[in-house]
């Protein structure tokens, strides 16, 4: 599967369903020496673009979900960014528990999730790679949303400088930013007194786009981790 260029110095390996495998981005920045990866995916033609880039190499972690993490045990890489949670799986790496700024322009931060703990965003000039850090929580038949952790996510969301949000798994990986948090507004939008949780099954419709809406989430409701 060919990688899919962003701008010329972003691009990314696609997402796919079987084995599923979560979408890996690219970032070399103008003039810097270095490739950061976001998540290594779990199929093989993920860890040999990654073994085949020349150089130095940093990779940053989402979250632990093996879709996202499983080529960590096939290919080099200098340094590793994940969390606290993360490093439970990794048994490396350097813990990300506050934003962090590099030289070359990319910036780590987390970013509160309902879909899993401990998860980090990176950003590169326009566009913030969110992986699946927007996503729900999946209990037996249940699709939730935890009410305290999606106002963290929205009120985190907001602050984020890029104009253009990347959701992994998503058949519209880039998306405005705009877009994506009108979506999480309507969500949050359904809160009642007393419920921690907020029920989103009947919120998407068999594809994974939104009900009730032209925006799209793409393949994300569809997502079982």
């Amino acid at each position: 599967m060919p990688l899919v260029e962003i701008t010329p110095e972003i691009s990314y390996l696609p997402s796919v369903e079987n084995p599923i495998s979560s979408d890996v981005v690219f970032i070399k920045p103008a003039g810097s020496e270095i490739t950061w990866i976001f998540d290594t995916g779990a199929n093989s033609d993920a860890a040999e673009i990654i073994n085949s880039i020349e150089g130095k190499k940093n990779i940053v972690i989402s979250h632990f979900h093996p879709d996202h993490i499983l080529n960590l045990l096939k290919v080099k890489y200098d340094n590793l960014y994940v969390t606290k949670y993360t490093k439970k799986y990794t048994r490396g790496g350097t813990v990300v528990d506050s934003d962090i700024s590099f030289p070359d322009g990319i910036k780590i931060y987390q970013l509160p999730s309902s879909h899993s703990k401990g998860c980090l965003a990176l950003e590169y000039k326009d566009y913030a790679f969110l992986g699946d850090a927007t996503y729900c929580h999946f209990r037996l038949t249940a699709r939730e949303y935890n009410v305290q952790l999606l106002e963290q996510m929205i009120k985190r969301m907001e602050l984020i400088e890029a104009p253009n949000f990347c959701l992994s798994h998503d058949k519209g990986f880039v998306q405005p930013k705009e877009s994506v948090l009108r979506i999480y507004r309507k969500i949050l939008a359904r809160r009642k007194a007393g419920n921690p949780t907020i029920n989103v099954n009947d919120f998407f419709n068999e594809d994974g786009g939104v009900k009730e809406s032209e925006d799209s989430l793409g393949n994300n409701a569809k997502v079982k981790l």
